[in-house]
């Protein structure tokens, strides 16, 4: 997500897992590398489950809304925005 108070930066990077991550023997080992690395440029990392989403995909998404107001809120605070 595309921070509205800093256009260019990002507050935070959203993953879903689909089909092609519970076939690959090698996909925690790709995830907790792509963490680190977005973590590394200071964006925060959010994951919708697949299983989240079948289940309760309203539910799903009103935890991602709640999570990205909430980083908006500690990044206005800090910036004194």
């Amino acid at each position: 997500m595309i921070n509205p108070d800093a256009p260019g930066k990002y507050l935070s990077a959203v993953e879903c897992d689909g089909a092609s991550y519970h076939s690959s023997a090698t996909a925690r080992d790709r995830d907790f590398l792509r963490e680190q690395v977005l973590r590394g440029l200071g964006w925060e990392v959010l994951r919708i489950w697949s299983t989240d989403w079948w289940i309760d995909s309203e539910s799903a998404l009103e935890r991602v809304d709640s999570e990205l107001k909430k980083m908006l809120e500690k990044y206005r605070t800090t910036n004194d925005i």
